[in-house]
């Protein structure tokens, strides 16, 4: 009787060297995208020649966040994957108490710091209700018919912990379901279908309100776990893509594959750029507010419907490419240090995304403060100032609580399941 057999990439122990890691350069990107998109960019700011260059910084906001959660569902999958955690209850409940760990913390901390120094009135009894909503991540700006000010970006982080309570349920059932690339694939595109299915009910439930209030697009539409998954899930099953793919020939044909990897990643990195490029011009000349009768909210069908899964398509590909030759290897990069980027000054892109958690949670408090405070004849003069201003602000706010908070907390994660 014959036996199924799979493909998988046995675990290598390699001397470590000094690359760039894409994946976090990537993710501090995105947050780099999300700190620009809320700082203003002026339109009609940057013309040459009579053409309006200014959708260029007009980075896409609602893209940044669907790459976070694409690399969110990688990065949880690949920890079962690979048997960092085991799919038992033991590991289960380690996989959780790590990821509490690592959000928590400096979740709460803001919370209190922000709650008590710069929207005191979420401390009235009478917003108890929304304070509740908040610490138990079921929180979305427009949850009540009058909205209390608090820090919109804790949004993500509240679809994010759901989709954690999920990810050891999703493992248990892909293993038992999914065990060849064609799955893989098939998979996805199920998903990325039932998702667009979710989403058209909540189109034809909700479209006047979703194309011109901002709260019900929220509600509705951008915040809801389930219309997330598909962006969650196809950067999740990367790491099944990667696990049954063939192994890599050390013949005469290893050329062929070396080109091809290459090719791979040359590939991935335009079409992460185009993504950043269409998303910014259609955002500035379709989607603004500001623009003629769209006072706010996402107005048109390819935010709604295409954006998601492109980003989802795209940001896995990236993925693939980057991971899938050394998805098993321990010790495979240099700790960051001011001495491994004096060697590859590359690196320094990973230190954004290292803070990026930091940067994310604090950039949007520091810039109300600030914002008024940066004003000019010239409008994209103080895009500018707000722009550095809050990154500099943020960045050493994020580097304290990372060193204070963050770092201090992971000394009681646990890795591995005890049992066998």
């Amino acid at each position: 009787m014959e036996k199924s057999i799979h493909y998988s990439y046995l675990p290598k122990v390699i001397q470590n060297h000094n690359r760039l890691d894409v994946l976090l350069a990537l993710r501090g990107f995105a947050c780099l995208m999300v700190v620009i998109i809320h700082c203003a960019p002026p339109r009609n700011a940057l013309i040459y020649q009579h053409y309006d260059f200014s959708w260029l910084i007009f980075s896409h906001g609602a893209v940044a966040v669907w790459i976070f959660f694409c690399l969110s569902g990688y990065l949880m999958g690949k920890a079962f994957y690979t048997e960092r955690y085991l799919s038992d209850v033991t590991g289960v409940i380690h996989f959780w108490r790590n990821r509490a760990i690592r959000i928590l913390p400096l979740y709460y901390f803001a919370v209190l710091i922000l709650s008590i120094f710069v929207y005191p009135d979420v401390l009235k009894f009478d917003n108890w209700g929304y304070l509740l909503r908040v610490c138990t991540f079921t929180y979305n700006p427009y949850i009540a018919s009058s909205p209390v000010a608090f820090n919109d970006v804790f949004w993500s982080l509240s679809t994010e912990v759901q989709f954690y309570i999920l990810v050891p349920f999703i493992y248990n059932l892909s293993k038992s379901l999914v065990f060849k690339q064609k799955h893989v694939i098939a998979t996805a595109i199920l998903i990325i279908l039932i998702v667009f299915f979710i989403k058209t009910l909540s189109w034809f439930s909700f479209s006047y309100q979703i194309i011109n209030q901002m709260g019900y697009a929220f509600k509705y539409w951008y915040t809801p776990i389930f219309n997330n998954l598909d962006v969650f899930l196809c950067g999740f099953l990367v790491n099944a893509l990667i696990k049954y793919q063939k192994p890599k020939s050390h013949n005469i044909e290893s050329r062929f594959n070396y080109r091809l990897f290459w090719n791979q990643k040359y590939i991935a990195f335009i079409l992460i750029i185009l993504l950043y490029l269409f998303t910014a011009h259609h955002l500035y000349h379709q989607e603004l507010w500001g623009l003629p009768n769209r006072p706010g909210g996402w107005r048109t069908i390819t935010t709604i419907f295409i954006f998601h899964p492109l980003t989802a398509i795209i940001t896995s590909f990236l993925i693939f490419a980057f991971e899938s030759d050394n998805y098993q290897i321990y010790s495979k990069n240099e700790k960051l240090s001011f001495a491994s980027v004096l060697k590859n000054p590359l690196r320094t892109l990973e230190i954004f995304g290292k803070l990026s958690y930091g940067v994310y949670i604090w950039h949007m408090p520091i810039l109300g403060k600030i914002y008024s405070l940066f004003t000019s004849n010239i409008p994209i003069e103080a895009f500018y100032h707000r722009l550095v201003a809050t990154l500099i602000l943020s960045v050493i706010l994020a580097t304290v609580t990372y060193y204070l908070v963050e770092l201090p907390a992971t000394k009681w994660k646990i890795y591995r399941s005890s049992s066998n």
